[in-house]
């Protein structure tokens, strides 16, 4: 009867027969090591593949790029029955537009700065906000905590948010009178680097 010879791989015993020169020992464990690897790396793109697909949604495109023309929409009013938001019917005035939820926590950060930069500098220019994915009853309540006064428009599906290519919220867009977008920002925005950005693309202050 012949007995098999354990070899320590370092990830697990694997059984060896008798016989089996060291060399071959050493390049078996190196290549079970390489598959190992192998196997970790596959599953770590599919996690960071899942991470971007917002929620399991693919195809999400970049930001809208700088210079290119703004997707024209119309969508319900956050309040109830105030008119449908239209980005059509805000042309010949700079717009900032921000793409917001309750349930985001930088969202509840940054509203109160545009709040106030809003009112500071009245009808130079417009401010939109966009609930997106998000309930109307609970951005209804977030809205009037901050105290925002500007136009909201609601997106629950988040489909307008798909044409400006958000990939995560809060994202505001900046764009020109005539309906081209001149910068797109990601995340928390202050409301000193609000002031300057719009100083700088709109020439307000």
């Amino acid at each position: 009867m012949v007995n098999d010879v354990t070899t320590e791989t370092g990830d697990a015993d694997v059984r060896e027969p008798p016989g089996v020169p060291e060399e071959a020992k050493a390049a078996r464990s190196r290549r079970r090591r390489l598959a190992y690897v192998a196997a970790a790396l596959v599953a770590v793109s599919v996690v960071g593949a899942l991470a971007v697909t917002q929620g399991g949604r693919t195809g999400v495109r970049p930001p809208a790029p700088r210079g290119g023309e703004s997707a024209s929409f119309t969508v319900d009013n956050l309040r109830p029955g105030q008119p449908a938001v239209s980005l059509a019917a805000l042309r010949g005035k700079p717009v900032v537009m921000n793409f917001w939820a309750s349930w985001c926590v930088p969202c509840r950060r940054e509203m109160p700065a545009f709040e106030q930069v809003h009112r500071s500098l009245g009808d130079r220019v417009t401010f939109l906000g966009i609930a997106s994915k998000d309930y109307r009853d609970s951005a209804l309540a977030f809205l009037n905590k901050t105290g925002v006064s500007y136009p909201s428009g609601f997106d629950p599906s988040g489909s307008l948010a798909v044409k400006f290519g958000v990939m995560g919220m809060p994202t505001t867009v900046f764009i020109s009178p005539n309906g081209t977008v001149l910068d797109t920002r990601i995340g928390e925005v202050s409301r000193q680097e609000l002031e300057n950005t719009i100083s700088r693309l709109f020439a307000v202050s």
